[in-house]
């Protein structure tokens, strides 16, 4: 197998990372219309990569912690810009963004206490989640304007699968990244 094509899922991911820069610049400038077309071409690189490692059977361990890296600069970084460009948005539903951002943190958090790493659990419900939170966050971004039932849509889907992750922390042995769901069964039993 050639070097290219294994490095192929890594290469896109270092776009994401590299495009974090841009796009911060982007939204200092106060560009929100650009801002949020180029991060929907970071979230295209997100579900690529993985994608990509996939059918070419090249998955690693590396490259995992690299796309969890990359997904949580890319979080991290989509709700300051929301924070700063959108602060009519964040005083409007400050408790449900707090909470969100509450129990996404509580679930981090416990991870790191419980496993002494951080790790993607890469449930459905953050999948989920975190396609809701993309999507709503770009068109408040492209449009400077949300639908009340699509945030608080979007919303309940990120709570509930950060209070999945959250679960699956505090009630699992051990961290399986791939687990999908709690209402798995614990492969260590």
């Amino acid at each position: 197998m050639n070097l290219f094509r294994r490095a192929l899922p890594n290469l896109v991911t270092g776009v994401r990372l590299a495009l974090l820069p841009v796009l911060w610049l982007l939204a200092l400038l106060g560009h929100t219309t650009a801002l949020g077309w180029l991060l929907l071409l970071a979230w295209v690189t997100d579900v690529l990569d993985g994608f990509l490692a996939r059918r070419l059977r090249v998955t690693s361990r590396r490259g995992s912690r690299l796309d969890t890296v990359a997904d949580h600069l890319l979080l991290v970084s989509m709700l300051a810009w929301v924070l700063m460009l959108e602060p009519g948005f964040v005083r409007e539903q400050a408790w449900v963004l707090g909470l969100i951002v509450l129990f996404w943190a509580a679930s981090l958090v416990a991870v790191w206490i419980r496993f002494r790493r951080f790790a993607d659990l890469h449930l459905y419900s953050s999948k989920a989640g975190v396609f809701a939170a993309v999507v709503f966050t770009i068109h408040l971004l492209i449009a400077a304007d949300y639908s009340i039932l699509f945030f608080y849509l979007a919303g309940g889907i990120c709570l509930l699968a950060a209070i999945e992750s959250l679960a699956v922390v505090l009630l699992r042995d051990e961290v399986d990244e791939h687990i999908g769901s709690i209402l798995r069964r614990d492969r260590s039993r």
